[in-house]
């Protein structure tokens, strides 16, 4: 992976960036449609975009090294990064990522991020045994949050921000979708943690979509802990752009940025590698 330096002379804003794109959910080596979300990424005015398939147990690695060798061919007016949306398995941050025997996918990826879903609590997977209160819940997802943020693989931490809320909603834990859930500290030890380990946390449009009551305290707290930012909005071009199925495209992070500047963020928090 690259050396990831902030780049202060670059000005661009929020709205020329989207740092949460897949070009499908389940990308096949043969056929990835690579070029074509490059190109619709310009079309739509993009400057700095980055792409996150899915990196999970079962996931051929050679789809990344592919991608890799599609990017190099592809004349573009933008810059484009290659990340991996990785799946985090449990509280302590264990993900499919191995240094040792990954080392050659690694290398060919400019920096990992790391995704926090819930997974592991599904019925169907089982990994965890799900919290019998609200605030085990809540308590495990931070202890997840906060090892993510301490290890040395991720630089950017995708959609964390509703805490799991939703999550927690379905599984009959939580009966509102509220930030009143999540004790204030937990937010400032995320945060402080964020800061002190260098992370990047990405607003997700979905979430900013369909936030959680008090959505903005969160918000607010990164950007006055000046917390490193991008937005993404989780297109995944084949089901979305070609498909119709999910409605969204790159660059559809308007309710993303909205609420970075609602709560006083502005470029300056802007992370570009």
């Amino acid at each position: 992976m690259q050396s990831l330096n902030y780049q202060k002379s670059i000005d661009v804003d929020f709205d020329k960036v989207d740092f949460h794109l897949h070009t499908m959910e389940n990308p096949l080596y043969e056929n990835i449609p690579l070029y074509d979300l490059v190109k619709e990424c310009e079309r739509r005015g993009l400057k700095y975009v980055c792409i996150v398939d899915h990196w999970k147990e079962n996931t051929d690695l050679n789809i990344f090294l592919k991608e890799r060798e599609l990017l190099e061919q592809i004349d573009s007016s933008i810059k484009v990064y290659l990340s991996a949306e990785v799946e985090i398995l449990d509280e302590q941050a264990n993900s499919p990522v191995n240094l040792e025997d990954h080392k050659d996918v690694i290398k060919k990826l400019d920096f990992l991020s790391a995704a926090p879903h819930l997974g592991e609590f599904l019925p169907n997977i089982r990994r965890r045994e799900l919290p019998r209160s609200r605030d085990k819940f809540i308590e495990y997802v931070q202890e997840k949050l906060l090892n993510i943020a301490k290890s040395k693989l991720f630089k950017m931490i995708l959609h964390p921000t509703d805490y799991g809320l939703g999550d927690c909603v379905r599984f009959g834990l939580c009966k509102h979708h509220s930030m009143d859930n999540v004790p204030e500290e937990y937010m400032d030890e995320f945060v402080k943690n964020v800061v002190h380990y260098g992370k990047v946390i990405q607003i997700n449009e979905p979430t900013a979509s369909n936030p959680p009551k008090g959505y903005e305290i969160f918000i607010r707290k990164m950007i006055e802990g000046k917390v490193k930012l991008t937005v993404g909005s989780d297109t995944h071009y084949l089901e979305d752009c070609i498909r119709g199925k999910y409605r969204s495209w790159p660059g559809k992070t308007r309710n993303a940025i909205k609420i970075i500047r609602k709560c006083g963020g502005d470029k300056s928090l802007l992370w570009i590698p």
